[in-house]
């Protein structure tokens, strides 16, 4: 049994800043030193002076400690709103494309999809954030890969597609996955004939990854998962 989402956007790229903020603890108030006690009527005070010769050292008085003001404890988030808002849904399943920042937060998050974006560097990628109402054994998630037609700048022409799989996902918990192919960016690399060294890259416009159909299987596969296989249209 499988239920199929279709996500009818395309991914555009991403520019992803981020900000650092520290708390600077409050200086801790310091206590006055305590009145030096007034001598009694009767006179049987011993007065310690430079001129006195007794033996007895004077006493030092105890020094108090600053005390540190601990940091306050982290406030808990709150849990995520149920059904998610701003997704596209379809009999239970949720799916989006990622904003900036929630890329930004799926990078710093997982090393290893950090290093799978350098992949994405040189060759079309994409991202899809899934979620759904019940368990879901594995995801497989198609897309297409697409490009301006060199025929006519106006339309597109499908360069090829995509398959994707991710593995076990509970209920109405979230997955980032990332839509990697082996579309380049770049033209071939060709050689300067001036000096005979290779030539500056060379950028393919236009080349965007769309078409997302996100598809939740209640069975469990034999498949090797996570997989991206990219099938070229020609």
């Amino acid at each position: 049994m499988k239920f199929k989402l279709v996500i009818s956007i395309f991914l555009s790229t991403l520019l992803i800043s981020s900000s650092s903020y520290a708390a600077t603890p409050k200086p801790t108030a310091t206590a006055k030193p305590s009145p030096t006690p007034a001598a009694s009527k009767s006179g049987s005070t011993v007065q310690t002076s430079p001129s006195t010769t007794t033996s007895k050292k004077p006493t030092k008085k105890p020094v108090k400690k600053k005390r540190v003001k601990k940091t306050a404890t982290p406030i808990p988030s709150p849990s995520p709103v149920w059904p998610p808002i701003g997704f596209t849904a379809s009999s239970g399943i949720y799916a989006k494309i990622p904003s900036g920042k929630e890329l930004l937060g799926l990078i710093s998050a997982k090393i290893k999809l950090a290093t799978d974006v350098k992949k994405c560097e040189t060759n079309a990628c994409g991202a899809v954030i899934v979620a759904a109402d019940f368990i879901c054994k594995w995801w497989e998630i198609k897309s297409t890969v697409s490009g301006i037609d060199p025929s006519d700048p106006n339309k597109k022409v499908l360069l090829g597609r995509l398959r994707t799989t991710y593995g076990e996902l509970e209920p109405k918990t979230y997955a980032n996955i990332l839509l990697i192919s082996d579309e380049p960016l770049f033209m071939a690399t060709t050689t300067d004939p001036s000096t005979g060294l290779p030539a500056a890259a060379v950028a393919k416009n236009g080349i965007v990854v769309g078409g997302i159909q996100a598809i939740c299987h209640k069975s469990a596969t034999n498949e090797t998962i996570p997989t991206n296989v990219y099938t070229p249209a020609k």
